[in-house]
């Protein structure tokens, strides 16, 4: 004679199954959804006509874009948005392509092609959670040096800026003490 230690499904749901609150009726529960706020987008603040120019403008010079539907506007006026918010606190900017309060995901990924390409978006690898390492499009306001050109003009631009900042008198290695200017 065996004896079955395996439980059934409903033996598993009595016994580790969660158990119902008595005090949460159909009533309460219709309460509560009926109390919640609206299902507001994060970044859905009406753009009046002056901002809905600047970001066809911006569209149209900066990421040469072609077609500007009103989906597409609003959407890169929600980018923008989180771009300013990393700006103000100085931090970088991620956002995901299923975010639904920006817009829709393959308009998301058209803004995201082309803001590479522009430059305001710099592909990086990071880790993701659960072991999973990947590459990763972020916004930072301050470009880290490695993503810097090293031009002439660049590096002549950085010579000027902090020309002058040493507190220390710069002399030539072969003047002796006696030859320095008091």
């Amino acid at each position: 004679m065996t004896t079955s230690s395996r439980l059934t499904r409903e033996e598993v749901i009595a016994k580790y199954g969660p158990l119902p609150d008595p005090l949460w009726t159909p009533e309460v529960e219709a309460r509560f959804f009926a109390g919640l706020p609206e299902k507001i987008p994060r970044h859905s603040s009406g753009v009046d006509d002056e901002k809905t120019m600047l970001i066809r403008e911006f569209a149209k010079q900066t990421l040469k874009a072609e077609r500007l539907r009103d989906g597409y506007v609003s959407t890169l006026g929600a980018i923008l948005g989180l771009f300013a918010d990393a700006d103000s606190i100085g931090d970088e900017c991620l956002f995901s392509q299923r975010d639904d309060g920006l817009g829709s995901a393959k308009t998301i990924r058209t803004i995201q092609a082309q803001m590479v390409c522009s430059g305001h978006l710099v592909r990086e690898v990071r880790t993701q959670g659960h072991g999973f390492v990947g590459e990763v499009l972020i916004y930072s306001p301050l470009p880290s040096y490695r993503h810097r050109k090293a031009t002439t003009d660049y590096l002549e631009d950085s010579y000027r800026a902090t020309e002058g900042d040493s507190q220390e008198l710069r002399t030539s290695n072969n003047l002796s003490p006696d030859d320095v200017p008091h």
